[in-house]
């Protein structure tokens, strides 16, 4: 009986010793969890800036630029930048209630370009005296507006950018 007794012993002793080993193997080999996935979402600063355009949107020579300008100012300083193209009547007085939305949005720069929005932001920056404002081409000099000179499209791109920059960190400041 002894002998019984002394086998069975040693095969619980040797069941629990592989059992033991084989949850150290699996716990060593366990593969790593997989990172989480990097974040699709950008974080942005609060700060938006917008681009008031003429009926043909982004897709003019000026407008493409601009645009061009704002995303990459977007992406070196996080900030969101957005746009809106006047419909209908190209007049000041109808790009007004475009320049209006854009302002109403929060938005911390509008930028204009073509002749209507610029007319546009011209006559209503008055409404909105916390607001910065760009206008790129031909303009005369008004108070409270920067201007961009008309010049090819990469110049155009370079120099918005580099405004909007300033303009980020003035406010920010």
């Amino acid at each position: 009986m002894e002998s019984w007794w002394a086998r069975r012993r040693v095969l619980v002793m040797s069941a629990a010793a592989v059992a033991l080993l084989a949850g150290a193997l699996g716990w060593l080999l366990w593969p790593e969890p997989e990172a989480p996935p990097a974040p699709r979402e950008r974080q942005y600063r609060a700060f938006t800036a917008c681009l008031l355009t003429d009926d043909r949107g982004i897709a003019g020579e000026q407008a493409r630029a601009v645009w061009d300008g704002m995303q990459r100012a977007s992406l070196a300083h996080s900030i969101q930048v957005q746009y809106l193209t006047v419909d209908g009547p190209q007049t000041a007085a109808n790009a007004a209630a475009y320049f209006n939305s854009l302002a109403l949005r929060q938005c911390q720069v509008v930028i204009a370009v073509g002749e209507a929005p610029v007319g546009a932001l011209i006559e209503g920056k008055g409404r909105f005296p916390s607001l910065r404002y760009v206008v790129v081409g031909e303009a005369s000099q008004v108070d409270g507006v920067t201007f961009v000179p008309e010049t090819a499209g990469d110049r155009i791109t370079s120099t918005v950018e580099s405004t909007v920059g300033d303009l980020v960190g003035s406010v920010s400041n």
